[in-house]
């Protein structure tokens, strides 16, 4: 028999998928055969669920195993004990192929939602195993195919039972006076700390025995109801939150503290729900017991079967309407756009500044609506506003580069040929002051010859790389084959940057020198006006 469960240990998808790859097992263990890959890009899952993190979705992803008795495809087997994977392949295959049909019905995979698959057989069964990323892909929202609830539950045991009747396995028997257990109290695991050794040692010997206890209660008609049970387990211990129990919502479980300890336990499964009915349990416990004399009970009757699947039909088809809606829902906007970088305040030029200043378009872009994710999503007049303001700014800095070169004419034309002329009486002052590199020289050098012509250069690098982040803004972080222009994008700009910061370091070189050729020449100007007056 197939039975599915859920794995709830892992913090991240990654997690769970370095598991599921792993060459060692949950006790450190090396793995007598190693991990089979079915289906899954792992780097790609990692960038998704970074993204799903960055647009504010908490609980990414789901992991599952669907696992199967050592007799269960026994044809499989190699002699050794491994697996034809040419023949385990497909067939797992299949299930996947109807797992999905099941749970994402109306979805694409990779293109509405991302799963990974692998199986393991290093136990001597089979154990496939799932997880995915709990984000629609094209929207950025999130969803969850296995939301909590009695409904959904009753969704998988139908979904188990028929996987089960497909291939012919026995159905899952259920012991409906089971308390339910942890990890740490079925799993041995290599160094255990003192909680993992109290779970393990105290807490599932306690659970079976009062598992035992109760059963014989229930069987015996001396339990009937919640309340008698509550009593009788009070004769035994002490059950908290009693104060609650009129709660229908919350506390569908018990939580105990038995005679000589002093942490309580929890009481989950069948005979501890709120609207728990013993008679059907025990009607349960009786099917069981004639299922186990009769094989033929283990098999789903010709009723059965229609019933369970007109129910996963109906489940299907509310889960499909549901996923229509979320994809027709548009992008989740984001708070914090992180696929854009902006440059410091610190290391943006004067004349970016000033182009920033003349662009009167400016202030528009910056209160209209944020810019859909997607470029084929975007309004017209986002696109013609772009549009304007990379015109704009290409004519703003032809015109800055045209007015650097009538400045060098001006100064070429006013520039003094006879060094005697400089006559002045407050020369000396005048003299001690230029001698020294001030604001106004620099800037006065800036402006001409080569330093000049690389603050345009600069510029141009700077408008090249404001056009690539404005691309990457219009691109959508959900869809793959934009985060691969994005990062194609980003490399470009990386380069730019570099670009930039060797203008700017030719640029001091060349504004160093102009400093050092004027200082030269006011010295020699100044020593040959000296000569004449002697």
């Amino acid at each position: 028999m197939a039975v599915m469960s859920f794995n709830n240990k892992s913090k991240s998808i990654m997690s769970a998928v370095n598991y599921f790859e792993s060459d060692k097992d949950h006790t450190n263990t090396i793995r007598k055969f190693k991990p089979i890959p079915v289906f899954g890009d792992r780097d790609r899952i990692e960038k998704l669920e970074k993204l799903a993190k960055e647009s504010g979705i908490e609980n990414t992803h789901s992991s599952l195993t669907i696992s199967f008795r050592d007799n269960e495809f026994s044809e499989f087997k190699n002699p050794d004990g491994s697996y034809d994977q040419e023949k385990l392949i497909p067939a797992m295959k299949e299930i996947i192929k109807d797992f999905r049909e099941t749970w994402f019905p109306g979805m694409k995979n990779d293109e509405n939602f991302s799963d990974f698959w692998n199986i393991h057989t290093d136990k001597g069964n089979i154990e496939l195993n799932c997880a995915f990323l709990k984000m629609e892909l094209t929207t950025g929202k999130a969803f969850n195919p296995f939301p909590p609830g009695e409904l959904n539950k009753d969704m998988r045991d139908c979904y188990v039972d028929l996987l089960n009747d497909k291939f012919g396995f026995d159905r899952v028997v259920r012991n409906p006076f089971s308390i339910s257990h942890t990890d740490m109290e079925l799993k041995g695991i290599q160094n255990p700390s003192e909680t993992a050794k109290r779970f393990k040692e105290v807490v599932k010997p306690k659970k079976n025995e009062i598992q035992k206890f109760l059963t014989s209660q229930i069987l015996d008609n001396k339990i009937n109801s919640r309340e008698e049970l509550i009593e009788i387990l009070q004769q035994h211990g002490e059950v908290k939150f009693l104060d609650k129990e009129e709660d229908k919502t919350r506390y569908n479980y018990i939580s105990f503290i038995p005679e000589g300890s002093e942490k309580a336990i929890r009481l989950d499964g069948p005979m501890f729900k709120k609207n728990v009915d013993f008679n059907e349990l025990r009607t349960e416990h009786k099917n069981n017991v004639a299922m186990e004399k009769n094989d033929s009970l283990k098999q789903l009757s010709n009723e059965e079967r229609t019933s369970k699947i007109e129910k996963l039909n109906k489940h299907k088809e509310i889960q499909k309407g549901f996923n229509e809606k979320l994809k027709g829902s548009g992008v989740k906007k984001i708070k914090k756009n992180t696929g854009r970088k902006y440059l410091p305040k610190s290391k943006q030029s004067k004349t970016v500044k000033n182009i920033k200043n003349k662009n009167s378009n400016d202030s528009q872009v910056k209160q209209q609506p944020k810019q859909p994710q997607s470029a084929e999503e975007q309004p017209d007049y986002v696109k013609i506003n772009t549009e304007k303001r990379i015109k704009e700014e290409k004519v703003s800095l032809k015109n800055d580069e045209a007015q650097v070169k009538q400045d060098n004419k001006e100064q070429v034309k006013n520039k003094p040929t006879d060094p005697i002329i400089i006559k002045n009486s407050d020369n000396k002052e005048s003299k001690s002051e230029s001698s020294k590199p001030s604001i106004s020289a620099f800037s006065q050098v800036a402006t001409n010859s080569n330093a000049s012509l690389l603050t345009v250069q600069i510029n141009q690098v700077l408008f090249s790389k404001l056009s690539l982040e404005l691309q990457i803004g219009s691109l959508s972080i959900y869809k793959e084959s934009d985060i691969k222009k994005i990062f194609e994008l980003k490399q470009k700009i990386a380069e730019l940057e570099q670009q930039i910061e060797t203008l700017k370091a030719k640029q001091e070189q060349a504004i160093e020198a102009e400093l050092i050729n004027q200082n030269a020449n006011r010295f020699k100007n100044s020593n040959s006006s000296m000569k004449l007056r002697v």
